[in-house]
């Protein structure tokens, strides 16, 4: 995905606060068992680093400095497909039917929102959703093509709530979903719930002339959002601040895994990251002195009590 906006002619670069980007990387690879022509491809380092999302706290310093405290909802969600566009309209809709009133989750809620959705049950096709607006997103080929995106409100996601609010700053769909105990993967946007987990997919060629699908699962970082993250004043993955969680992410990001791979493949996942675990591997080096996997140096910074340009 490219962000909009990109200044020309500049490569992103980490701020004071961020590690470098490269460094080295684990990986764990292995066949998807239900189909031995589908390679997953696990970034250890990464699903092993202690990252943890600083939305709402102080950890969080904002993609725009100058609007730090809606985090990187600045610019709004694009929608993937229709799918992702109709699960949005049932969150909207549950919101307001829910025990804990919309209004009381969703600052900035539009107010023809109820009548939008009346309309909607019997004319699906009237008129755009008051929190969607069209934009612009390159497509495979660089090509920009129309998208759809929530809108922006006040600089910022129509449903980021803000600092003062009465529930305080985050997302009223994560918000409002953990009132009611729903998951929230299971109701944002895809893009709001993928971050910081990213996956790729793409077809490759054997030497023999097998063709199999590789998915990679990965870190996204700054540069997972094209030329446009060199604009980000800020940018999480990549700060020592948000890796104090304790808990490596292939814990805590289970729901966003098991969507992203299936409970199968998922399973594969946790029993090898449990054993490396098991055997010292959270650990920069073992009994033998060798090291045993290579951590994200936004983690050991974090462990160790160390600045960035130290690890």
């Amino acid at each position: 995905m490219n962000y909009p906006h990109p200044r020309p002619g500049r490569g992103p670069a980490p701020s004071k606060r961020e590690v470098a980007f490269d460094f080295p990387r684990e990986w764990f690879e292995f066949a998807h068992p239900d189909d031995p022509n589908h390679i997953i491809t696990c970034d250890l380092t990464w699903l092993m680093s202690t990252y943890a999302c600083a939305f709402g706290t102080s950890a969080c310093r904002g993609i725009d400095a100058d609007n730090a405290d809606v985090g990187c909802c600045g610019h709004g969600a694009f929608l993937t497909d229709e799918e992702d566009r109709e699960r949005l309209i049932d969150v909207v809709r549950r919101m307001e039917g829910s025990s804990a009133a919309a209004p009381k989750w969703w600052q900035n809620r539009p107010e023809d929102a109820p009548a939008w959705l009346e309309n909607y049950e019997s004319d699906p096709e009237e008129k755009l959703e008051p929190w969607l607006v069209w934009d612009e997103l390159d497509d495979e080929n660089g090509e920009p093509e129309p998208a759809l995106k929530t809108k922006v409100v006040s600089g910022a996601c129509i449903f980021a709530n803000r600092a003062g609010w009465e529930n305080g700053p985050g997302c009223s769909i994560h918000q409002w979903a953990v009132s009611e105990g729903i998951d929230p993967v299971k109701v944002k946007p895809d893009v709001c719930w993928q971050l910081p987990l990213r996956r790729l997919e793409d077809w490759e060629e054997r030497p023999d002339g097998e063709e199999i699908l590789r998915t990679t699962i990965t870190e996204y970082d700054r540069r997972g959002w094209g030329n446009g993250g060199e604009d980000f004043d800020w940018y999480c993955t990549g700060d020592p601040a948000t890796h104090a969680g304790g808990e490596p992410i292939w814990k805590t990001h289970k729901s966003e895994l098991v969507e992203l791979l299936g409970e199968e493949c998922y399973d594969i996942l946790a029993q090898h990251c449990t054993a490396r675990e098991a055997a010292g591997a959270a650990k920069a080096f073992g009994p033998s002195g060798y090291p045993l996997l290579a951590i994200h140096p936004a983690t050991r910074a974090a462990a160790e009590g160390l600045a960035p340009d130290e690890v």
